[in-house]
């Protein structure tokens, strides 16, 4: 039953359009995202996923070295 739930979630969100501005504000929304500023919020935003990532990678292949399943 949770795996239906989870794929009904997914699919949920795979379907959906992204948020879209009027045609006369378009314009200053998309000024507004991809300015000089950009890649800089956009790292500051994926960096705690890549710490994630690096963490459980470590301790998967730690554990895979001391011969854990």
């Amino acid at each position: 039953m949770r795996s239906t739930e989870a794929l009904t979630f997914l699919g949920a969100l795979l379907s959906s359009g992204a948020a879209l501005a009027c045609e006369t504000c378009r314009p200053a929304v998309e000024a507004g995202i991809f300015n000089e500023h950009f890649w800089g919020r956009l790292a500051i935003t994926v960096l705690p996923f890549a710490v994630i990532l690096c963490v459980v990678a470590r301790l998967h292949f730690t554990a895979r070295a001391e011969g854990e399943p």
